[in-house]
């Protein structure tokens, strides 16, 4: 059985990592999300995400590779 994954950082040009996992998820819900921020102003757009009935994992930068790795087990 194939699991669909993304990984994306949250602060990229012309879209947030969590409008691009908000865009998966209506394509395929069972997509696992795991998001990455260095910076505070995350919280505001996942709190956004949460009332629209998303909700995503977040690992804060820098990342350590056992974080990483912890969370891809789950």
């Amino acid at each position: 059985m194939t699991s669909a994954l993304l990984i994306s950082d949250v602060m990229m040009p012309g879209m947030t990592g969590v409008e691009l996992a908000i865009h998966f998820r209506r394509t395929q819900p069972e997509c696992k999300v795991l998001l990455f921020s260095g910076q505070a102003s995350t919280a505001d757009l996942l709190e956004e995400a949460r009332s629209e009935g998303y909700d995503f994992d977040l690992l804060s930068k820098p990342v350590h590779p056992a974080d990483l790795l912890a969370k891809l087990r789950v």
